[in-house]
């Protein structure tokens, strides 16, 4: 199968993810081509969370209440961020589309007009990943990133059919004590057991590959039943990817 491989890197650890599926993915000989998400402009990463930053009591408040973190979920005005021409602008072609980027807020801006800007989603199988900064937290982390992509592909006719988080150990505004020691409490283990090399990652990886190349194809979907399928996915995948964590946090 033809697949593009799209993504956003701000620090290089999306970037390396990206290239690990890419290298799992060619060793099952399929053709990949690459898009890398570039932004028009380079901002400070203080400039970035500003833009969020009124939002960031909301996601806070959703952390102790289910209930309006479906509310923020639902209503949140995702953050776009202008990006240079593409190399792809239609991926019509490809059988099947990876997209990644580092989780910000949410979706990280440049992925988020990404989505926007290229054509020919409608259809397609997705596979999304992203890295962030602290250990693999069901709410904090993965939930974040996984279900607003998957919400936002659904909106446009897309099927988001697997997704992968992994720690990048990193994070600009040097919080990385306090994740580490999250991670220590949480999981009773080190975050670098959640990093890319690790066999939380490693077995991540080979699962993403499997769901994403096992999945059924798009273009055998009624259009009608599109869009409840991309929800059930989302579902789907989610609770896959938070056994992943349980399995993992449990071997001591």
């Amino acid at each position: 199968m033809r697949i593009l491989l799209s993504y956003f890197s701000r620090t290089g650890n999306t970037e390396r993810l990206a290239r690990a599926i890419g290298a799992a993915l060619h060793a099952r000989d399929h053709s990949l081509e690459w898009e890398v998400i570039t932004p028009a402009v380079h901002y400070s990463w203080t400039r970035e969370v500003a833009r969020d930053f009124p939002r960031y009591a909301s996601i806070l408040l959703g952390l102790a209440s289910p209930r309006w973190r479906q509310h923020h979920l639902e209503t949140y005005c995702q953050v776009e961020e202008d990006i240079r021409p593409l190399r792809f602008p239609d991926v019509s072609g490809f059988d099947l589309l990876c997209i990644g980027g580092p989780k910000w807020a949410q979706i990280s801006y440049p992925v988020a007009r990404y989505l926007q800007t290229v054509r020919g989603i409608r259809g397609k199988r997705v596979g999304s990943f992203a890295t962030f900064g602290g250990p693999p937290l069901k709410i904090f982390e993965l939930e974040l990133i996984e279900k607003p992509m998957a919400r936002l592909l659904g909106r446009m006719g897309a099927q988001v059919v697997t997704s992968l988080g992994v720690s990048s150990g990193f994070h600009e505004a040097t919080i990385m004590p306090l994740f580490r020691l999250v991670s220590r409490r949480k999981f009773g283990r080190p975050i670098e057991d959640f990093m890319l090399g690790s066999d939380y990652a490693t077995s991540g990886i080979e699962r993403f590959c499997n769901e994403l190349l096992a999945a059924r194809p798009a273009e055998a979907v009624p259009g009608s039943e599109l869009r409840s399928i991309a929800l059930s996915g989302e579902t789907e995948s989610l609770r896959l990817a938070n056994e992943e964590v349980d399995r993992h946090a449990e071997v001591q």
